[in-house]
C-alpha cells in the first residue's frame, strides 16, 4: 500500500473526528472502536496512528455536560460513545474523569460502560478517587446488585486479590 493509500483514510478518519457535529464525532469514536475490536482477526487496527487524537477527543467529550437527546442520538450518546472508545485506549490519567462520569451519571448504560473504561485503567495507576468511587457504589443500595457487582469486581481489578 502507498503512503497515501494509508494517509488518506486517517485524513477522512480525523476529519470526522475533528468535525463541529457531535453526532459525526461519535461516529468517528465508534468507528474507531469497531476497527480495534476486529484487531484480533486482522492482526491491526488501522486507525490506530490516532489511538491518542481520539483518546483525548474522548477526553474533551466527557469533559461536558452529555448531550441532550434529539430526532438522531438518544441522550448521553456522546458520553456513550467516548467511554466505549475508553475501553480500550484508557489511560492512568483517565482514572479521575471516569470517575467524575461514575459520580455524576444518573444513565444506566453510561453507568456500565463507565465501569468497563474504569476496568482498561491500568492496575498500576495511582486511582485513589476512582478507588473510593468504586467502593462507594459497591455499597450502594439504591444501584442494582449488577452495578454493585461490576463495582466491586472493577475495584478488585485495580487493587488486586
Amino acid at each position: 500500500m502507498s503512503t497515501d493509500e494509508v494517509g488518506i483514510p486517517l485524513q477522512a478518519f480525523s476529519a470526522l473526528l475533528h468535525s463541529d457535529n457531535i453526532a459525526t464525532v461519535c461516529r468517528a469514536l465508534n468507528m474507531y472502536q469497531v476497527a480495534a475490536s476486529y484487531t484480533r482477526l486482522s492482526g491491526g487496527n488501522p486507525l490506530e496512528p490516532l489511538a491518542q487524537d481520539v483518546r483525548q477527543v474522548a477526553r474533551n467529550v466527557l469533559s461536558a455536560p452529555p448531550m441532550e437527546a434529539d430526532e438522531e442520538l438518544r441522550a448521553a450518546f456522546d458520553h456513550l460513545s467516548a467511554l466505549n472508545v475508553l475501553t480500550s485506549l484508557a489511560e492512568a490519567d483517565d482514572a479521575d474523569l471516569i470517575a467524575t462520569i461514575l459520580e455524576d451519571t444518573t444513565d444506566a448504560d453510561v453507568r456500565a460502560t463507565a465501569l468497563l473504561a474504569a476496568a482498561a485503567v491500568p492496575a498500576d495507576a495511582k486511582a485513589e478517587r476512582l478507588l473510593r468511587v468504586l467502593q462507594t457504589m459497591a455499597g450502594d443500595q439504591a444501584l442494582d446488585e449488577r452495578d454493585r457487582g461490576r463495582a466491586k469486581l472493577v475495584r478488585e481489578k485495580l487493587t488486586g486479590p
